[in-house]
């Protein structure tokens, strides 16, 4: 195959729907399917590349470097989101915790986080809690400190409260 792939990948491909469509018919001579060369090239060149992860969400910081954005970073968006109603407003890590604790009361020990199999996440432990502030802040959505977290950009908040939760 002319794209590097090799036949078994591209037949996966094709039993997975991952590959284009074939040519209609069947080649005469060989009585197989065939595909148009400029369509798998094209299809080849818009792939995302070896070790890409797809399933992530990124979004660029201040600075211009890519935030990994999980389902706690965006729980704990919505979270901070329903607890200020504008920048500026101030609240303590010890609330947005209880409130972690109110919306998902059935949890006795926090199972590790992401979990691409959920849709949902459980409540999350206080190091990944801080990850996700962590990536809040690089965002500038938000300041925090040992104790408090200040809303700097509510809509970038809302912004980040409204993706989908993987």
């Amino acid at each position: 195959m002319h794209t590097g792939i090799t036949t078994s990948t591209w037949r996966d491909y094709v039993a997975d729907h991952r590959a284009p469509a074939p040519r209609p018919g069947y080649d005469p001579d060989t009585g197989r399917k065939t595909w148009d060369p400029d369509t798998v090239r094209a299809w080849h060149a818009g792939r995302p590349g070896q070790g890409a992860r797809t399933d992530l969400t990124y979004l660029p910081s201040t600075s211009g470097q890519p935030v990994f954005i999980n389902p706690t970073t965006i729980t704990t968006a919505t979270l901070l989101r329903d607890l200020t109603h504008a920048a500026g407003a101030t609240i303590t890590k010890t609330a947005l915790r209880h409130h972690w604790a109110q919306r998902f009361p059935d949890h006795d020990e926090p199972p590790p986080l992401p979990q691409p199999t959920r849709d949902t996440p459980s409540i999350p432990t206080t190091r990944q809690i801080t990850k996700a502030l962590g990536a809040l802040t690089r965002l500038g959505a938000i300041h925090h400190d040992r104790r408090h977290i200040t809303i700097t950009d509510h809509t970038l908040l809302t912004q980040i409260a409204n993706l989908p939760l993987a």
